[in-house]
């Protein structure tokens, strides 16, 4: 095999500057944005997986939203209550419109974020002529004054809602076999989840207004490749974590787990992590796809025990 490069700089591919902001989380929990698919048997966890992920990240402030889609999930007090959900973050799977709900949300933490930085921003400006001296009264916006001071002239300096961009989370939960899961608004979200809630703003006014909301998303379900109701593939090669609790119900079902991660993991490595992580009911076999580099390896037992072993551990 003869290469010849060629030396002229234009033919360079070169990576466009990364507009994400990226969403800093304590160490042992996942790069988010993320999309991840917790499967199981009827009753093995698979809920109790997520809602427990979901209430680490809101002990870290790390959830501010969370939207569950589930056609039993009002009947679930407790899940509510722990999580701090509210009826109108509850949505029905079999509402045709369901994922435009979704996207409304995201569409009006966006819009209030916007409002927010803005709000902050003409503060400033206020606060500058405030410091300054010998400021002719006719320098000052008399709506600002309105809007910034109280009662007796002093300042009110506005904050963001979360203190921080807002960062959400959609949990769909028992929702394979509903009419969501066929539906193509549901693949093209899940697909452009951490690019919902663009940000259309000038960023070099606003350096926080750039890139997109986004959110991250969570499926409980049953299998992957089943008929008549498998998660669909476009979800599936895309999943950032694949969470396996309990034992699966036979071979095929494994081998179907183990083709969604072929290109990523060796066969031996995930029979090894498989096994020694579900020898106990209700434990979990965690595979992350897009694990940190502090991470020692990909695979965990639950979330508190990574598996280390052969090309599992990264460099």
């Amino acid at each position: 095999m003869k290469i010849v490069k060629d030396t002229n700089k234009r033919a360079e591919i070169k990576v466009p500057p990364n507009s994400r902001v990226p969403i800093e989380t304590p160490d042992n929990m996942f790069e988010h944005h993320g999309l991840m698919l917790v499967l199981g048997k009827r009753q093995s966890g698979k809920s109790v997986f997520i809602t427990n992920y979901l209430r680490m990240l809101k002990d870290a402030n790390k959830a501010d939203r969370i939207i569950v889609v589930s056609p039993t999930i009002l009947s679930n007090k407790a899940l509510l209550n722990s999580l701090h959900i509210e009826d109108d973050d509850c949505l029905d799977p079999d509402d045709p419109m369901c994922i435009d709900k979704i996207r409304d949300i995201i569409d009006e933490e966006r819009d209030t974020f916007v409002h927010e930085i803005d709000k902050i921003a003409r503060f400033r400006e206020l606060k500058k002529v405030y410091d300054g001296d010998r400021v002719p009264i006719d320098a000052i916006d008399p709506y600002s004054l309105l809007e910034f001071t109280d009662d007796m002239g002093n300042l009110i300096e506005p904050t963001l809602r979360y203190g921080h961009r807002p960062i959400l989370h959609v949990f769909f939960d028992d929702c394979q076999s509903s009419p969501v899961f066929r539906n193509k608004k549901l693949l093209n979200a899940a697909i452009r989840h951490r690019h919902l809630g663009g940000i259309t703003h000038n960023p070099k006014k606003h350096k926080d207004l750039q890139g997109a909301l986004g959110c991250s998303m969570y499926f409980a379900i049953q299998n992957l490749k089943a008929q008549g109701g498998s998660c669909p593939k476009a979800i599936r090669n895309n999943a950032t974590q694949i969470v396996v609790v309990g034992k699966v119900k036979d071979e095929a079902e494994l081998k179907d787990i183990y083709s969604s991660v072929a290109g990523e993991i060796d066969k031996d490595d995930f029979m090894k992590g498989y096994e020694y992580a579900t020898q106990e009911r209700h434990n979990s076999f965690v595979i992350d796809l897009h694990p940190k580099k502090t991470h020692p390896s990909r695979f965990r037992k639950n979330l508190n025990e990574y598996i280390v072993m052969g090309d599992s551990v990264e460099k």
